[in-house]
C-alpha cells in the first residue's frame, strides 16, 4: 500500500510545533507543553473510499476554531484503536475519554476539542485509527450514533477480528499493494459493519425494560461525569443521548425522580464531600458552590441547607473541627 507520511523530525527543530500549528489553521488552535521539542507522525493508508492511519504525538491539544471540516467531512466515522496514553475529546453531543485497549468510534463533524496525553506526560501518545464513510454502512446513522463515545469490546468476536486486521495493516503494510487497497477498504467496511450490527442487535435483543434501565444507568453515569459543567441541562443530556427531552424525563419519572433534582441532588453531594475535605480547608465555599454548578451562593446555601438541615459553613465547620 502507497502510505503518505508527514514526521517532523523531517523539518529543523526550530520549524516543527510551527509547521504542525499550520497544518491545522482554520479549524483548530494547537497547544502543547513541548513545543520546544515537539514530535509528531503521522501515516495514512488510502483503502479505496476507506482510510487506514497511525498517528504518534507527544501530548498536546487542539480546540477548534470554526465550523470548518478538518480533513474529513460530515459523513465520516473515525475510529481509534489507542495503543498508548489517552485521548479526551469534547464532542457537541457530549465529553469522552479513550484508554488503551478499547476501539472508539466518534463523527468527527461533532468534534470541539481533543487532548493527546501519554500515561506519564513525557512517552508520545499511539493510536491506529480508520475513517469509514457512513454511507458505506448499511446501518442507520441514527443507531450508529448509539455507540459514539462508548468502548467497544475488542477481547472477542468482531471487535477482536477488526483490530487484529488493523494492526496487522498498520505493521505490515509492504505486504501490499496500491491494487490492494479497495479489497482491503471493502474487508475494512464489512467488519466494522459486522461489529456495530452485533453490538445494535444485541442490545435490541433485550426486553424493552432491560433497555430502559441500562439507557437511564447511562444516563445516571454522564450525569456524575459532567456535573461541574455549566451546560449541564435535560436538554444537552437529551441530545448526548440521541433522544427527546420527553422521553427523557419518563426515564427519570420511571425512577420516582426528575433529571433536574437528580442533578441538583448530586451536585450538592460533591459540594458536601468537598465541604468535609481538608485539603480543601481553604477553598472558599462560594468556590466550591460556584464548581459544582450553584452560581448563587445565597442559592447554595438554601439547598444545602435544605438537603443537609444546617447551613454549609457550620456543616464544614463540625466536619473539620474548625472555623471552616
Amino acid at each position: 500500500m502507497l502510505a503518505r507520511t508527514f514526521q517532523s523530525d523531517d523539518l529543523p527543530r526550530r520549524e516543527r510545533f510551527d509547521y504542525c500549528h499550520g497544518r491545522y489553521k482554520g479549524v483548530f488552535e494547537l497547544t502543547s507543553d513541548h513545543a520546544d521539542q515537539f514530535f509528531a507522525c503521522e501515516r495514512f493508508f488510502a483503502l479505496g473510499a476507506v482510510q487506514l492511519s497511525t498517528k504518534t504525538y507527544l501530548p498536546m491539544d487542539l480546540t477548534r476554531v470554526s465550523r470548518a471540516e478538518p480533513g474529513f467531512g460530515p459523513d465520516t466515522y473515525e475510529l481509534a484503536f489507542p495503543l498508548q496514553g489517552r485521548v479526551h475529546t469534547a464532542f457537541t453531543h457530549g465529553d469522552f475519554s479513550t484508554r488503551p485497549g478499547g476501539l472508539y468510534v466518534h463523527d468527527i463533524s461533532r468534534v470541539r476539542a481533543v487532548s493527546f496525553r501519554a500515561q506519564d506526560e513525557t512517552r508520545p501518545y499511539h493510536e491506529i485509527g480508520l475513517s469509514v464513510p457512513k454511507s458505506l454502512l448499511t446501518l442507520p446513522t441514527g443507531r450508529v450514533d448509539r455507540l459514539l463515545g462508548e468502548r467497544l469490546p475488542v477481547d472477542s468476536g468482531f471487535g477482536a477480528m477488526l483490530t487484529t486486521f488493523l494492526r496487522q495493516l498498520a505493521t505490515d503494510s509492504a505486504s501490499f499493494g496500491p491494487e490492494d487497497g479497495p479489497r482491503l477498504g471493502t474487508i475494512a467496511v464489512d467488519l466494522v459493519g459486522a461489529l456495530f450490527g452485533s453490538l445494535l442487535t444485541a442490545e435490541s435483543a433485550l426486553p424493552p425494560e432491560t433497555r430502559s434501565r441500562a439507557l437511564t444507568l447511562r444516563i445516571r453515569a454522564f450525569i456524575q461525569r459532567h456535573l461541574a459543567s455549566p451546560d449541564l441541562t435535560p436538554q444537552t443530556v437529551a441530545e448526548a443521548h440521541h433522544i427527546s427531552v420527553s422521553y427523557l424525563h419518563k426515564l427519570f419519572r420511571t425512577e420516582g425522580t426528575t433529571v433536574s433534582a437528580f442533578i441538583r441532588h448530586e451536585r450538592l453531594e460533591r459540594a458536601r464531600r468537598a465541604l468535609t475535605d481538608a485539603a480543601l480547608r481553604n477553598t472558599p465555599i462560594h468556590a466550591i458552590a460556584a464548581h459544582w454548578g450553584f452560581a448563587n451562593s445565597a442559592d447554595f446555601s438554601r439547598a444545602f441547607r435544605a438537603a443537609y438541615g444546617v447551613p454549609p459553613r457550620d456543616y464544614r465547620r463540625h466536619a473539620l473541627g474548625s472555623d471552616g
